[in-house]
């Protein structure tokens, strides 16, 4: 039975209203929704083929960054197809079993994700899979999310040890920045993950579109200032960022408390993750796994700053540090 609560949370997650029934069948640690299985039917009658639903933003940017990576062709080419035929089958019948006996119209079709041959989906799959299916496919995606997270960390630890030489450092404390390129020069920028949140971002919940338009423009505007005064801070090609606001950042990107010393942070996944914190309320953010508690309300603002960053930089990646000491006190303009 889906509660108020739950449903609210559900149509947060989904952007929208619902179109048919569904339970809520796999939940994370702290109750959040995580899988949904939806009801063969959308209730105007529309033949519903996906069963169950992915609706955990944390599951999908780690599902979807194995996707990107071409994961669906190496899915198929690992897995015995007949081995896949058959899980789309059990799939269909265990989703068709559910349509009412006196049923005449239109009916669902194919298996996972509503396909018969082959995987369109590792997102359906993977929903599948954490439900308890019987999906070679869920396993594979295990496996290899399993791999990578192990294979990220074992490379920062093995291969960067330090920033990236040539690398700028951009240090974020509460209400300051410093730039620092490799020449040492710095430069200081009056807005941390603190004060920008008290300007621009606490006045509503969530924060306005034009309020979160004002601080991204806000920070691009001082970085402009640095880029006068210093040109060759407009040339910059690589950056770490540092402070407590950026290691809570990469705690919630890898949903853990205990990230590694450095963490990856490619624009794509800086623009979801900027999208996700900025349009949830602050009850909801906080459940986001991986985020401490004392971050909830700087998080959009932190996202703001590091994909401001980005932007004017025209970066793809960036390393979030989180071997770094508290920076708050050394940064004190």
């Amino acid at each position: 039975m889906v509660d108020g609560h739950d449903a609210q949370r559900v149509r947060e997650l989904l952007g929208r209203e619902p179109q048919g029934r569904y339970e809520i069948v796999v939940r994370d640690a702290r109750g959040e929704p995580v899988v949904l299985k939806n009801s063969p039917l959308l209730d105007d009658g529309t033949p519903m083929p996906t069963r169950y639903w992915l609706i955990s933003p944390f599951e999908i940017r780690r599902v979807g960054t194995l996707e990107a990576a071409g994961g669906v062709n190496a899915a198929e080419a690992a897995i015995d197809p007949r081995l896949i035929a058959d899980a789309h089958a059990s799939y269909a019948a265990e989703r068709d079993a559910d349509l009412p006996p006196d049923h005449v119209g239109p009916r669902p079709f194919g298996g996972v994700a509503g396909t018969r041959v082959g995987v369109k989906c590792l997102h359906a799959h993977w929903a599948w899979h954490l439900a308890g299916g019987d999906d070679p496919v869920g396993r594979w995606v295990e496996t290899e999310l399993a791999a990578s997270a192990q294979t990220s960390s074992q490379l920062a630890e093995d291969n960067m040890p330090d920033d990236i030489p040539g690398s700028a450092v951009i240090n974020v404390a509460d209400n300051a920045m410093e730039v620092v390129v490799p020449s040492g020069v710095s430069a200081a920028v009056p807005w941390g993950s603190h004060n920008l949140s008290a300007r621009w971002l606490l006045d509503s919940d969530p924060p306005r579109p034009e309020d979160l338009t004002n601080a991204l423009g806000t920070i691009d505007d001082h970085l402009d200032d640095v880029e006068r005064e210093h040109p060759s801070f407009s040339a910059l090609q690589s950056i770490t960022l540092r402070g407590p606001a950026i290691v809570a950042l990469a705690q919630l990107e890898v949903g853990s408390a205990t990230p590694p010393p450095r963490v990856s942070f490619d624009r794509a996944t800086a623009e979801e993750v900027f999208r996700m914190v900025a349009t949830e309320s602050r009850v909801h953010r906080a459940h986001n796994p991986g985020l401490p508690s004392d971050a909830v309300d700087t998080i959009v603002a932190t996202c703001v700053i590091v994909l401001a960053v980005m932007r004017r930089h025209n970066l793809a990646t960036v390393l979030l540090a989180t071997d770094t000491p508290d920076t708050t006190a050394a940064v004190s303009w």
